[in-house]
């Protein structure tokens, strides 16, 4: 029969060893994901390059239409110029108003977490 500081001894190795096996684990996980967020990384480099160079290319094919259609080639181009800066005005704004910080606050948890500690306003 084994004593109590034995077992007590024993469970402790035990329990560094699992640590250890765990650790590498680990390890060998965060290595094996960095190697896939370098791969990502230059994906979403690429793509952030080429989308807009697709999309100038999309706006002068349809300048070139519009020329097509007999509308003169630089009113084309300054009414497709207009209607970028429009659009890109409007998704700026837009993009505005849904970061104000009343909008990202989260109400619902705070409401909820404060009903919990007796209803105190942080």
């Amino acid at each position: 029969m084994r004593s109590t500081i034995d077992l007590l001894l024993d469970l402790v190795r035990q329990s560094q060893a699992l640590a250890r096996v765990e650790f590498s684990l680990v390890r060998a996980e965060l290595s094996e994901r960095g190697g896939l967020v370098a791969s990502s990384l230059v994906a979403l480099a690429a793509g952030l390059i080429l989308l807009p160079v697709g999309l100038g290319l999309i706006i002068v094919a349809c300048a070139l239409l519009l020329t097509r259609l007999g509308v003169p080639l630089d009113i084309a181009f300054l009414i497709l110029a207009v209607a970028v800066i429009v659009v890109g005005l409007g998704l700026a704004w837009a993009g505005v108003r849904g970061l104000k910080p009343s909008r990202l606050m989260p109400a619902k948890s705070i409401s909820q977490i404060s009903s919990l500690f007796g209803g105190l306003e942080p």
